[in-house]
């Protein structure tokens, strides 16, 4: 079934490629550059904390999954299920199901529970990852509550034909293949991307007693593609096509109070289809995007199933037009709407359910006023299934105080609809949906200053960001007086946080030296009225305090990096449980062995160099030392 599917697929996106070649050939005309930007809205995410990743640590990372990416090298808290199992986002406080994921400039979130598995991310499949932290529900609608995850890639009539090929190993098994080749011109580009792996994470760690222990049941193998097609279909327009298929298939490891090895399996398929029209004129610049997406989650345990595993499908049509105005040089308006069609399917609901879903929203852009400030305010409108969700509007600012100083500031009113299981979910003896949960609805303020100086050769960089959430109505999943867990909104959902980040650049010769890290202190709380009193709780599994800090030095064939990360103790429960603090350091070495049209590099980790015993997830062990092995070719095709 899957192979016929993934020959489908690149039969009919991979047809271009013979016209691609054939018209590499021909005469050369020189035509006004369109570049299709599916996430042309990011432009006006003015006043929001703007993370992109670095391309050494995409490369260091490439061979890895999203979650590792950003568990080390953000400030994005990665909550992982053991090592290579169900890993989710906490942005500034808030629940997985806040944090928006976009791709081709739509929102991938899930349906059914509102999160995304980063674990099932490939790092490979994406050239640019961007993280805006903080609230921007006018611009992505539904769930970007705490902050939103731009996933894209480059534009494919930007640069050579090239190939490139990768193979990584390292501890308990671990061996991964991933592999591009992009053919074209200015007219027809191609490319397509791969990615696998396999592990047995076989690891060993040290239970409650200090005894060591073979990790069971945890091992993985994932397959994965993307292929894009890129048309020029006109003098000032584009059409870009994607596909993105991939299966992940997971032995639930065994917890470590477990008093028997685990059996349970979890197999995810995932479709995702894409297109992308784009025509650019001298003031109006039209888009039009069509994505389907299906997921398709299957669970099996025999310990306690006895007539076959779980099923749960959900599918999506989004459809989606912008206009962008340029009204003049110091003035851009875009306007959109958006339908969003959802439906799911699960042994778990009593029968398939739908939900329709149609936003409007409008954005203005002041930009470059006075050469000092740029402002843009923006508002989004939503009808779910006939019925008005909360009208939404944002304000966010960017003002150069000085040519070294500059002040971020924005206020926006977000909101997050109930997920499919939150509302459906069929009651049973342990858990049940309650049909009358209301929309989350609050605030989000981030507000804070960046500082960018040149001391006698050295590059200093500083930011200054304080946050403030507050959603009422916060939709939290806990046990009533019959021990049943039901979804409630509680009065409200509070967080206030401050980042403080720092890094600094100095070049000798031809090496440049880096030292940075980022203090991330969060109090996110809810708060119930029990008895006509206000009670205040503690989120789960949210550290108070968090500090990363990397060491780095690049030359012109190397580089060497090093990452350590402190967690602060966190509360996993409302029982009096406390997980303890730990930190982690992992230690990188890369290599170019040459240059030019071909080119050679290896990369060499030690991952939890100080060989920490530590728990992300209560009860679910993680790895000791281990070390990963990687290599990568490329060959471009014209210099």
């Amino acid at each position: 079934m899957y192979v016929k599917k993934i020959s489908l697929i690149c039969l009919i996106l991979l047809s271009g490629v013979a016209f691609g070649q054939k018209s590499m050939t021909d005469k050369t005309h020189e035509l006004k550059e369109v570049v299709v930007r599916s996430n042309q809205m990011q432009d006006f995410a003015v006043g929001s904390s703007i993370q992109k990743m670095d391309s050494l640590s995409k490369m260091l990372y490439s061979s890895q999954s999203f979650a590792e990416l950003l568990a080390s090298r953000s400030q994005v808290l990665i909550r992982s299920y053991g090592f290579g199992g169900l890993s989710t986002p906490s942005i500034r406080g808030g629940a997985a199901a806040h944090t928006a994921v976009i791709w081709n400039g739509v929102n991938i979130q899930s349906p059914m529970d509102g999160s995304v598995n980063f674990a099932l991310l490939p790092n490979f499949l994406f050239d640019d990852v961007t993280i805006q932290y903080g609230g921007s529900g006018t611009l992505y609608g539904s769930g970007a509550v705490s902050g939103i995850i731009h996933l894209g890639n480059d534009d494919l009539f930007v640069g050579p034909s090239k190939m490139q090929l990768g193979f990584a190993m390292g501890s308990f098994g671990q061996t991964a293949y991933n592999g591009e080749i992009k053919i074209g011109n200015q007219n027809i580009s191609n490319s397509f991307r791969f990615y696998s792996t396999l592990a047995d994470n076989d690891f060993e760690y040290k239970d409650a007693n200090g005894m060591k222990v073979k990790q069971t049941n945890a091992g993985l193998e994932q397959y994965a593609f993307i292929n894009e097609t890129q048309l020029r279909t006109g003098k000032t327009s584009i059409l870009k096509a994607t596909a993105w298929y991939q299966t992940y298939d997971k032995d639930l490891q065994t917890r470590m109070s477990a008093s028997s090895p685990s059996e349970a399996v979890q197999e995810n398929e995932n479709l995702r289809l894409a297109l992308n029209w784009q025509n650019t004129g001298k003031r109006l610049i039209t888009t039009a995007k069509s994505v389907y997406l299906k997921n398709d989650i299957y669970f099996f345990d025999p310990s306690y199933m006895t007539d076959g595993g779980s099923n749960n499908i959900s599918k999506s049509i989004i459809n989606e037009v912008t206009a962008k105005y340029i009204i003049n040089e110091n003035q851009v308006l875009i306007a959109g709407i958006n339908h969003t069609y959802e439906e799911a399917e699960s042994g778990n609901y009593i029968s398939l359910v739908t939900q329709n879903r149609t936003s409007l929203f409008v954005s203005h852009k002041l930009k470059n006023l006075f050469d000092r400030f740029t402002w843009v305010n923006s508002i989004r409108g939503e009808l779910v299934d006939g019925e008005t969700s909360p009208i939404v509007f944002s304000s966010g600012l960017n003002t150069k105080i000085t040519d070294f100083i500059n002040f971020n500031g924005n206020i926006s009113r977000t909101y997050s609809n109930p997920r499919l299981n939150d509302l459906y979910w069929a009651p049973s003896a342990y858990s049940a949906g309650n049909p009358d949960l209301i929309a989350e609805h609050g605030w989000s303020l981030d507000f804070g200053f960046d500082e960018s100086f040149n001391v006698s050769g050295v590059k200093l960089d500083l930011k200054q960001n304080f946050f403030l959430n507050s959603i009422k109505d916060w939709i939290v999943w806990l046990p009533n007086e019959n021990y049943i867990w039901i979804p409630e909104n509680k009065n409200e959902g509070k967080t206030i946080g401050l980042d403080l980040g720092v890094n600094a650049e100095l070049k000798s010769g031809s090496t440049k030296f880096s030292i940075g890290g980022s203090y991330t202190w969060t109090y996110s709380r809810y708060i119930e009225i029990v008895g006509g009193v206000e009670v205040e709780k503690e989120m789960l599994y949210i550290p108070r305090h968090r500090f990363d800090m990397f060491l780095k030095a690049e030359g012109t064939r190397w580089s060497i990096m090093y990452n350590h990360n402190y967690i602060d103790q966190r509360i996993p429960d409302y029982w009096g449980g406390q997980m303890g603090a730990y930190f982690l350091g992992d230690l990188s070495f890369q290599y170019t062995f040459f240059k030019g049209i071909q080119q050679l590099s290896a990369v060499f980790k030690i991952q939890n160099l100080w060989d920490r015993n530590y728990q992300v997830i209560n009860d679910y062990a993680m790895p000791g030392r281990n070390f990963k092995l990687s290599l990568m070719y490329n060959l471009n095709f014209v210099k």
